[in-house]
């Protein structure tokens, strides 16, 4: 079931993806996104909400893609250096629906770029650029390189290769009940397998 408050939201993205990412492969994987990073459930009021919010010790997190800020790293500021449609964009506009929807096809776009020289193809650049959106480029390299050394491991696959090889922690996180291992391959099946099918008739052209 599409969330009830999905409507809008697909709408003006749909209306961006040709500006922002004309060669996008599979916007329902953009429609996906949203609902796992916004949805607790399809019926939550912050279900595809722009003002969904993320707070723990360590991070705070907004709006449709979830952009986070932490004492680490400010993924908001660094947005706003990747399009000058965004550079104007201040925190106190944060819960902007379309400038949050430009963010998530443009940091989206950057990742794929880079996960396309690494992968076979487009479904597993698109499984690598939801693992670095969750983890960070960093984390997936890492986990990539210990693929590529790990024996029977194609580096250039996603799923039942990199995904089962990872230098990230496996110890459950306080505030979370999982591990950030746990959470960034649940991302990526959520995204890919769980969630992306039901928006693939809307948003995939035929």
């Amino acid at each position: 079931m599409i969330p009830p408050n999905a409507t809008a939201v697909l709408e003006l993205l749909q209306a961006l993806v040709p500006a922002y990412w004309p060669a996008m492969p599979a916007p329902s994987f953009l429609a996906a996104q949203i609902e796992q990073e916004t949805c607790p459930s399809p019926q939550h009021r912050m279900c595809f909400s722009e003002r969904a919010e993320l707070r723990t010790a360590r991070e705070y997190g907004f709006g449709l893609g979830q952009l986070t800020i932490t004492p680490r790293f400010n993924v908001f500021e660094e947005v706003k250096r990747m399009h000058r449609d965004l550079a104007d964009w201040r925190f106190e506009d944060r819960f902007d629906r379309r400038r949050q929807l430009i963010a998530l096809v443009v940091k989206d776009r950057a990742h794929f770029r880079s996960c396309s020289a690494l992968m076979a193809d487009a479904p597993a650049a698109l499984a690598c650029t939801a693992a670095q959106y969750n983890g960070g480029a960093g984390g997936f390299l890492a986990d990539r390189r210990l693929c590529s050394n790990t024996s029977g491991c194609d580096p250039r696959q996603w799923f039942g290769h990199i995904e089962h090889t990872s230098t990230k922690a496996k110890t459950a996180v306080a505030g979370y009940g999982k591990s950030f291992f746990e959470i960034n391959r649940e991302y990526v099946r959520n995204v890919m397998q769980v969630r992306r099918a039901k928006y693939s008739s809307l948003m995939d052209a035929t």
